[in-house]
């Protein structure tokens, strides 16, 4: 059985599972409300009328919003607001592969 991720990504959200969609190895798990508003921003990003979606600076702002979970809940959990390279390093696995970098001109 073969489903477009796109359509599986809907069908979770639509089915009110997309607490399944959260990666259990974060550390601090989303809040309901930060987890609502992500989902949303993504439901807005593979919209089918391209036009309808938002533009990066957009997605920028919509996550940006005071309750999203990694700008208050790390501030008050340590002193130090910004983790160590070797905090993140246990935490995130990096590829294994080589990864291309992304140059903003190349965007569309």
């Amino acid at each position: 059985l073969q489903m477009n991720l796109v359509d599986w990504f809907k069908g979770m959200v639509a089915s009110r599972r997309g607490d399944e969609l959260v990666d259990p190895l974060i550390e601090i798990q989303p809040s309901p409300r930060s987890l609502k508003r992500a989902l949303l921003v993504c439901l807005r990003c593979i919209d089918l009328d391209a036009n309808k979606r938002p533009k990066m600076g957009q997605i920028v702002h919509m996550l940006e919003a005071d309750d999203f979970p990694f700008r208050s809940q790390l501030r008050t959990r340590d002193k130090d607001p910004v983790p160590s390279q070797v905090d993140l390093s246990k935490k995130i696995p990096y590829p294994t592969r080589h990864v291309e970098p992304v140059y903003k001109a190349s965007w569309r």
